[in-house]
């Protein structure tokens, strides 16, 4: 994953799409709330500018309360 600070990946890193390997990196928890949480990181899944339109880029950032776009629904 770039963008790694201090022995882990710092906020505001880019998440991009590769092919399974297993790594830190592409490990994610659902929660609840609809957070998915990097255990490594702590850092949630975002969607930058809070936009939901095909091609926003994601990234991680610290999880926070009621954000809609760290929301996500994963099918059932």
């Amino acid at each position: 994953m770039p963008g790694r600070a201090c022995g882990g990946p710092a906020a505001g890193t880019d998440v991009d799409l590769s092919t399974c390997d297993g790594s830190a990196g592409q490990q994610w928890t659902y929660a609840q709330n609809g957070n998915l949480t990097n255990p490594g990181s702590g850092y949630c899944l975002d969607a930058t500018g809070g936009s939901a339109a095909n091609g926003t880029r994601l990234e991680i950032w610290p999880c926070g309360d009621n954000q809609t776009n760290q929301t996500w629904s994963l099918p059932e």
